[in-house]
């Protein structure tokens, strides 16, 4: 198995009419996307799934995906589910596990408050084979807390999930995107498999797997780009990209 594999990981906010560009896509839009990933024989796989490539070699499909979904909003489930559900697609939701059911009143949301999902939404997507990860307890920025409150936050998030679902639950994403090696261990100690980031690229390799790059797709995305981003030649942009800056940071 090659060190490095290409699975994009799409990374979404909320499927919804009349949002701002940058929390979303409508479900028009959504559609759109998703049919061509189908036309393309992309087949959607979990982070489950990567780990177990890389840790143990499984196998995956000619073409994966990973689509995933950031706090559990509650068009996640009226809008994007059935959508992904008629294609044959599953995805992943990161879900603040403090809030479900309730609306996103976390710290730096006040301005763009949505509804949650339920806990009856997340077990019926979950009985329909859709998996969901942690996003923490209270959604709180994990560089921001003492090293204490944040294994209470991963750990807490996790454990409230596995409650719900009656299942492990092995994948994470730091909210707000941000983290350090200190949390990268927090999360693996907590039994997590894998976890993403919102830093950009389509191809990881086994040491990426706490810090697994993705795909941002909301409104500003056209629909040339979302299909170059699933691309070979992007994630060799983004390498051109870093070394270009990597020689700037160093005065040549």
């Amino acid at each position: 198995m090659s060190d490095q594999i290409r699975v994009p990981i799409l990374y979404y906010h909320r499927v919804a009419e009349g949002i701002p560009l940058k929390q979303g896509v409508s479900p028009m839009v959504f559609q759109s996307q998703v049919d061509y990933l189908r036309r393309k024989r992309y087949q959607s796989i979990g982070f489950e799934d990567l780990a177990g490539t890389f840790q143990q070699g499984h196998p995956l499909p000619s073409r994966p995906i990973i689509i995933s979904f950031d706090d559990g909003y509650l068009d996640t489930f009226t809008m994007a589910y059935p959508i992904l559900k008629k294609a044959g697609f599953t995805a992943t939701t990161f879900v603040v596990s403090g809030f479900i059911g309730e609306e996103s009143h976390w710290e730096g949301s006040q301005e763009n408050v949505s509804r949650l999902m339920t806990r009856e939404n997340i077990l019926t997507m979950s009985k329909d084979g859709f998996s969901f990860g942690g996003h923490t307890r209270t959604h709180k920025n994990l560089l921001s807390i003492s090293q204490q409150e944040a294994e209470d936050e991963v750990g807490s998030g996790k454990r409230d999930l596995e409650e719900l679902l009656q299942r492990p639950v092995y994948s994470f994403a730091y909210p707000y995107g941000t983290f350090n090696e200190q949390i990268i261990t927090i999360v693996k100690n907590l039994g997590f498999r894998a976890a993403r980031t919102v830093h950009t690229d389509n191809t990881h390799s086994r040491q990426d797997l706490f810090k697994l790059r993705c795909v941002k797709v909301n409104g500003l995305t056209p629909a040339w780009k979302f299909k170059y981003y699933l691309t070979r030649f992007y994630h060799w942009d983004i390498l051109w990209q870093e070394w270009k800056k990597a020689r700037r940071s160093h005065g040549r």
